[in-house]
């Protein structure tokens, strides 16, 4: 969805049941404090100070566990994963 608001991908996300992987840290505070669908799961990894190869390593380990993503926000960072609970 090239040129979409993040608000309207995370509806379109929601209502196909699909999850978010992004970089934009804007979508915690559209989810939380102002009420947008979230979608079934957000994966955000974290820029920072780690080699190219570490975010896909550290998106794949935890998108191979469904149950544990699905319904949270999942942030990746050079020191491990956060989960956020996702209201629905």
């Amino acid at each position: 969805m090239p040129g979409a608001s993040d608000a309207a991908v995370s509806r379109h996300a929601a209502s196909e049941d699909r999850w978010v992987l992004t970089f934009d840290r804007n979508y915690g505070e559209l989810v939380f404090p102002r009420s947008v669908p979230p979608p079934p799961a957000i994966v955000y990894p974290r820029q920072g100070a780690f080699s190219a190869a570490w975010p896909a390593h550290g998106v794949l380990d935890p998108l191979s566990h469904e149950d544990w993503v699905a319904g949270h926000l999942v942030v990746v960072a050079g020191r491990g994963l956060q989960r956020l609970r996702l209201l629905a």
